[in-house]
């Protein structure tokens, strides 16, 4: 399957780096997970799905990012899954734990629209984004039986960290994401499961929870391409939305960041569309 450039904004990051062929899954661990260095979600993070677009408009869909349901009718995902789509796209999503390598998602929603944030820019010097967060709206009945995840409370992430109290934490990843080789020359590989990945706490600030995504020293995981928008959890706290993510090193090990959405800007946003706590 080849990444489109288009398809590879989906990890700002990435769009500089190695946008070319993803391998089909490989013998060894650490090529062969999804989400890097994670294992399947199963039935579990049911809320947690893939957006889908026909880059080609020859009705083949092709991944684009990851997000999580908020609310029955709407999708959280980042901006820059959104805004370099046209603004009349057709996107699909899909909660179902595996769409298939290469990828033929079963059962998909049509969206009826999508918005990213008003205040949305990058920063390519810096391979960063500023306001990463989008949101799909899917017709109403459409997630019937999924149960919606929770947005935090205004600044939860700073009282958590008072006191060095994320310190030591550890964050789960979710996504569709596909992983990237540990070692030696970067690969990329797929095998199209919905996976999670833990991932040790290493900054907050005013926007951005940045996370631990070098495997080899923490001997756990991370994220990659594709994996933006998926949400961010504390660990054992998986009811609540604390990020979605937005970029990570162009190789795929080292630090991860994380748009908060429990931020002023991040709430005036995402305030349109649900009820906040």
């Amino acid at each position: 399957m080849r990444v489109t450039a288009l398809a590879c904004l989906s990890l700002i990051s990435v769009t500089t780096a190695f946008c070319s062929e993803l391998s089909a899954p490989a013998a060894s661990r650490e090529e062969s997970q999804f989400i890097t260095n994670g294992v399947p979600t199963g039935t579990d993070f049911g809320a947690v799905g893939a957006i889908f677009f026909d880059f080609g408009n020859n009705g083949s869909l092709n991944p684009v990012c990851t997000g999580s349901l908020i609310a029955p009718t709407v999708f959280l995902t980042a901006a820059h899954c959104l805004a370099f789509l046209p603004p009349t796209a057709q996107l699909f999503v899909t909660f179902a734990p595996s769409v298939g390598f290469p990828p033929n998602p079963n059962p998909v929603i049509a969206a009826q629209e999508f918005h990213f944030h008003p205040g949305f820019t990058t920063e390519p010097a810096l391979a960063t984004a500023i306001n990463d967060l989008g949101v799909v709206i899917l017709p109403a009945g459409a997630t019937s039986g999924i149960a919606p995840l929770q947005l935090p409370p205004a600044g939860q992430l700073d009282l958590l960290a008072q006191g060095d109290g994320l310190v030591g934490k550890v964050f789960l990843n979710v996504g569709y994401g596909v992983s990237a080789s540990a070692q030696g020359k970067p690969t990329l590989s797929a095998d199209g499961l919905r996976k999670v990945s833990t991932s040790p706490f290493k900054v907050l600030t005013h926007d951005w929870l940045g996370l631990l995504m070098n495997s080899n020293a923490t001997g756990q995981g991370g994220v990659c391409l594709f994996d933006s928008g998926g949400p961010k959890f504390l660990d054992g706290e998986t009811a609540t939305v604390l990020g979605v993510t937005s970029w990570v090193d162009p190789h795929c090990r080292a630090a991860g960041f994380s748009q908060r959405v429990d931020t002023p800007s991040a709430r005036e946003f995402l305030g349109q569309f649900v009820s906040l706590p």
